[in-house]
């Protein structure tokens, strides 16, 4: 029986985090659904650890095998077959017979047809002792602890304007996952926990101006400019490192931090983000966000003060 790691921040800030370990436990696949950035596969990635009662990073073999998905995804990624180097084993045989969790990242870009190769599987993921064959023929029995967790940016039953390289899945499919589809969206309260305080808070109002320059609800994920997690991440990479040449902060051999001519800013990085909108609603996102009050003060007394503070925090 798994002894299951619940004292993680994620099980309280991820509403559907415990039904999916739930779902799992049950012998349910599970499907997460969002836009991109949102963090689907992350949370799938730690929906593992925390279902095997481990902790991420622990150095062990990871407890789930990823499939990639996309129109090249072949039966050879998922169910093994002769490669120009010899046999190489499949993805869903590997979790099959190791007892990890299968991670079908972005599964609606797969080619209809060749999903299909994941039925039988699929369909008995709860039945103790079953039985689905390799790329040899060879029988493989499931391991007790196999699981499925998919992704993707759309459910699969249609063309998306936002997701064009998704295809329609067959229904079948779709029902292995009957009940245990869950929509991943903004989480706002884990945003400001996992990102720097002034990087955060930018970023949502940014996001919150996007939407209602597209006459959408605030939980609307489904826009054409979207201010996801990983904008987010992508934007405190650079204003830690800019922040870190502010202070003169000693890197990890001891070295400091120095200003550089025209180095990487976060106002660098939220224009970069501004530059893929057309002209005029970009504009408008940043008059709405005051952009421009920020760039003055992200660098003020106070903010610096505050960075500090989540720094010495996040370094114990």
């Amino acid at each position: 029986m798994r002894t299951m790691k619940l004292d993680i921040p994620e099980v309280t800030q991820i509403p559907n985090f415990m039904k999916v370990l739930d779902d799992l436990s049950s012998g349910n696949n599970v499907f997460l659904v969002g836009s991109a950035g949102t963090g689907k596969t992350t949370l799938g990635e730690k929906v593992a650890y925390s279902l095997f009662g481990r902790a991420e990073n622990d150095k062990m073999a990871l407890p789930f095998v990823i499939i990639n998905c996309n129109q090249w995804t072949s039966p050879i990624d998922i169910k093994g077959g002769q490669t120009i180097e010899g046999y190489k084993e499949g993805g869903l045989i590997d979790a099959w017979r190791e007892g990890k969790i299968l991670i079908l990242d972005e599964m609606p870009k797969l080619d209809a047809n060749t999903a299909g190769l994941l039925n039988d599987a699929l369909a008995k993921s709860a039945k103790d002792g079953a039985i689905i064959f390799n790329g040899m023929n060879e029988p493989i029995t499931k391991h007790p602890d196999f699981g499925c967790i998919a992704t993707g940016n759309v459910i699969g039953k249609g063309a998306s304007g936002n997701y064009v390289g998704n295809n329609k899945q067959d229904a079948s499919l779709l029902d292995r996952f009957s009940g245990c589809i869950y929509r991943i969206g903004f989480n706002e309260a884990l945003e400001r926990q996992l990102v720097y305080p002034a990087v955060a808070s930018i970023c949502i109002l940014i996001r919150k101006a996007i939407l209602s320059y597209e006459g959408k609800d605030d939980g609307d994920d489904d826009t054409e400019d979207i201010m996801t997690l990983r904008t987010m991440l992508n934007l405190e990479r650079a204003y830690v490192l800019e922040m870190k040449r502010e202070f003169g902060l000693e890197n990890e051999h001891g070295k400091r931090y120095k200003r550089v001519p025209n180095g990487k800013t976060l106002r660098d990085g939220l224009e970069s983000y501004f530059d893929t909108m057309n002209r005029e609603k970009a504009e408008k996102i940043k008059l709405d966000a005051n952009i421009e009050a920020f760039y003055n003060s992200y660098k003020g007394a106070g903010m610096k003060e505050q960075f500090m503070a989540e720094f010495k925090r996040r370094i114990g």
